[in-house]
């Protein structure tokens, strides 16, 4: 996959500083000839690098000094985005590449707290792109599980429709802030992301969308550096320390309750990132899959009996002594939503398998990556974390760690 097609290009992306925005913002920084990267920033533009100071420690300085960052100060909620006139106008007339990756992927979010972000924020942006004098493509980042209603079985790259009219639907939404859809869903996010498909989709927006739905997310394998991603933002770090800080309802509670043959759809981020930018090099428009496919598959049953091999002896009952704060999402809860939603699905890579034979930072060709060495690292490094933390006074606990499905 040759990288040349990026030469010059001016990339607008949103949702830079989450745990999949900071892999992009990379890898278009430091590994392609990208001309300019517009970042939306929310808040402060040193908000922004102080994020990128903890996700990325080392390389923030190098992708900084790049000098291709131009930061706009933005709001994905608010009309026209939130930007000011002249940031507006330079976009419209400079910008070739649009990668959509903002979100708000928290699971304690109700569904009309979720959708003004995660549904008519995307319809915002895609409103402005029609007059963007110079886009040849828009990448809209959304997640598998937006097909989370479907029963057990294969999932293909492709919207599966579940509303009469989605422009209804939404309609409903923003009077009522509910729908009668929000329990088929696994969380009210996947809902809204859904909605935000169908509508993209819809025919009413004139555009070349690309749509990359991830499976969860695991820690990065080398891009930015080998282990990149905040527990906070990798789906099965979280689920654990939910289950294993609560006396009750422990992994071994679950695990009889689990479909242990399912698999345990992950895949790491800067896979993730490598699938997005091969496709918008590529062309690809409509739906794509980035799930665990494209790396290694394993069973529910088998990713326990891993995580029990390699964690130090005794973590589990010294998390599960002390407690962990995790925010607004209890352990019954998550106990039933995995329990509902840990289903034998067989996520669809057809249209990514072709980069698996490709090396470089638009390929998926692994070379001597060793996943089981890797996944020891990884276990090791949470268990390590986990014992910091149960140490860390309760004056410097500032805060829980945040639940989400992906991202």
């Amino acid at each position: 996959m040759d990288s040349e097609w990026f030469r010059g290009q001016v990339v607008f992306l949103t949702g830079a500083t989450g745990n999949l925005g900071g892999c992009l913002l990379y890898k278009l920084a430091m590994q392609l000839p990208i001309a300019k990267i517009f970042v939306l920033v929310r808040g402060s533009v040193q908000k922004a690098i102080e994020s990128w100071e903890q996700s990325m420690p080392e390389q923030v300085e190098d992708v900084i000094a790049t000098c291709k960052i131009q930061f706009f100060l933005g709001d994905m909620t608010q009309p026209n985005l939130g930007l000011s006139p002249d940031n507006l106008s330079r976009l419209q007339n400079e910008t070739t590449v649009v990668i959509n990756a903002a979100g708000d992927i928290a699971l304690s979010r109700d569904l009309a707290e979720t959708i003004p972000v995660n549904c008519t924020g995307h319809l915002t942006l895609a409103s402005l792109l029609g007059s963007f004098t110079q886009l040849q493509r828009f990448l809209h980042i959304s997640t598998t599980y937006v097909s989370s209603f479907l029963p057990d079985g294969v999932v293909k790259e492709q919207i599966y429709p579940l509303y009469e009219d989605p422009f209804e639907e939404l309609g409903k939404i923003l009077v009522t802030g509910k729908s009668s859809y929000t329990k088929q869903f696994a969380a009210p996010y996947s809902l809204a992301k859904h909605l935000a498909e169908c509508l993209l989709l819809s025919g009413d927006y004139k555009l070349p969308i690309l749509i990359v739905r991830p499976c969860l997310i695991s820690p990065a394998i080398t891009e930015p550096y080998p282990l990149y991603g905040s527990d906070g933002a990798i789906p099965v770090h979280s689920f654990l320390q939910i289950l294993l800080g609560d006396s009750e309802y422990g992994p071994l509670k679950l695990e009889p309750n689990l479909p242990s043959h399912a698999a345990c759809n992950e895949i790491p981020v800067d896979l993730v990132a490598r699938t997005c930018l091969a496709h918008i090099a590529q062309g690809t428009t409509g739906v794509v899959h980035a799930s665990a496919d494209l790396y290694i598959s394993r069973s529910i049953g088998e990713l326990l009996k891993r995580m029990r091999h390699y964690a130090p002896e005794g973590v589990e009952d010294q998390v599960r002594k002390a407690g962990i704060d995790h925010g607004d999402v209890t352990a019954p809860e998550f106990y039933t939503m995995i329990q509902q939603f840990a289903r034998d699905w067989k996520i669809e890579c057809t249209r990514s398998a072709h980069l698996k034979e490709v090396a470089g930072p638009l390929g998926l060709d692994l070379g001597d990556h060793d996943p089981e060495i890797f996944f020891k690292l990884r276990i090791e490094r949470l268990a390590k974390t986990l014992l910091e933390k149960l140490e860390m006074p309760v004056w410097q606990e500032t805060r829980s760690i945040p639940i989400s499905l992906e991202r």
